[in-house]
């Protein structure tokens, strides 16, 4: 917190009165708190992957408090993953098995066994 005034206040110390206000001004703006749509729904996506696998999946809305993807494979079995932290892209895991989209393309890996795979949709 003491950095932050710190910081305001070299920012006021050499702006220009009219961006010293601007910046004082906005110091003082709390975020508004953001409501999920009512109509907020997971988005599905088929997949095909290189080895052939083919699945399903489907994420949930962005404004979950815990993002989720749960993947149903061509013969049925299924298994939500997490959300984890990514720098780019989405990355979803649990146990062995993480899947990490980004655009269309996709990377599936299942016991450190990896494929890409894309949707066309």
């Amino acid at each position: 917190m003491m950095l932050r005034h710190r910081c305001l206040a070299l920012a006021l110390a050499f702006a220009p009165m009219p961006l010293a206000v601007s910046v004082a001004l906005a110091a003082d703006i709390e975020p508004a708190a953001v409501e999920a749509p009512a109509d907020a729904t997971a988005k599905t996506f088929a997949y095909q992957c290189e080895d052939g696998t083919r699945l399903t999946a489907s994420f949930s809305p962005p404004e979950a408090a815990q993002g989720s993807a749960e993947i149903v494979f061509a013969d049925g079995d299924k298994v939500t993953l997490t959300q984890a932290v990514s720098a780019d892209g989405g990355r979803y895991v649990k146990d062995d098995i993480e899947f990490w989209i980004k655009g269309t393309g996709a990377m599936l890996t299942i016991a450190e066994k990896t494929t890409n795979c894309a949707t066309s949709d």
